[in-house]
């Protein structure tokens, strides 16, 4: 398994190393634009790297399957289990990774902006230590779950374009227009994944309303009205991961 993780690593190491120049190449000249530069940075950034994390990562499964540059892959004596667990630790890891660079980014860039507005030093660490202490309402634990919450449904999302891309693969592999049956099944599997989801959200939280009627969430109420994403999130990731690990071992057509 580790070796896997580490194949995975050193495939799109370049690639990593290039988009964290790039965003320092980017930041900086944007700061020279001001206050303003330095905002539009924070603002898309995140969509940016967002939008490149998710595409190569299911850029290199659809050619881990479908070019043969992926076959080497699946001729070592690992099983599909190992192989797509290994690929979602990897994108779990790198996404935690590109939290902490963004959360970099913005120490950085809301530093700039404090100074540039004139804001001395000690009202910036007032400034911080009110939010870390909870007093503007919100602290660390509020962004915790928050980030939590949208690493889970991220990588939910990754699974299941991997479950689409692997029932093309391998059930359907004689059908012509890959890409397009890929993201049929895709709608499909969403569908299905929507409406089981919509029968257990009030089981699983059955005071949803009266949290949400709150002027003033602590924590632990933030955790109670996300805890349904992120239970069924976690549920949806076991089971498609072993749908695609099963397929992977005993249908796969390469």
């Amino acid at each position: 398994m580790l070796k896997l993780i580490k194949y995975e690593f050193l495939r799109k190491y370049k690639l990593i190393l290039m988009t964290i120049i790039s965003a320092v190449i980017a930041n900086l000249f944007l700061i020279t634009k001001g206050v303003s530069g330095s905002t539009s940075f924070l603002v898309f950034f995140p969509l940016v790297l967002f939008i490149l994390y998710v595409s190569d990562i299911i850029r290199m499964y659809s050619d881990d399957l479908n070019k043969k540059t992926g076959y080497m892959l699946f001729m070592t004596p690992n099983s599909g289990y190992k192989i797509i667990a290994s690929k979602l630790i990897t994108a779990v890891f790198e996404g935690l990774a590109i939290l902490l660079l963004y959360f970099v980014f913005i120490l950085l860039n809301g530093t700039y902006i404090f100074y540039a507005a004139g804001v001395n030093f000690d009202e910036i660490m007032r400034s911080i230590n009110s939010a870390l202490s909870g007093s503007l309402g919100l602290n660390l634990g509020h962004v915790f779950v928050f980030l939590l919450t949208a690493l889970v449904f991220i990588i939910g999302f990754i699974v299941t374009v991997y479950t689409a891309i692997t029932i093309r693969k391998s059930i359907f592999s004689e059908m012509k227009f890959g890409g397009t049956l890929s993201f049929i099944i895709f709608i499909g599997l969403n569908w299905v994944i929507s409406f089981v989801s919509s029968k257990f959200y009030s089981v699983l939280s059955p005071n949803y309303d009266y949290y949400m009627n709150l002027s003033a969430i602590s924590v632990s109420e933030l955790a109670v009205i996300l805890f349904p994403i992120i239970a069924l999130s976690i549920i949806q990731i076991i089971l498609l991961t072993v749908c695609s690990g099963y397929l992977l071992e005993k249908k796969i057509n390469l």
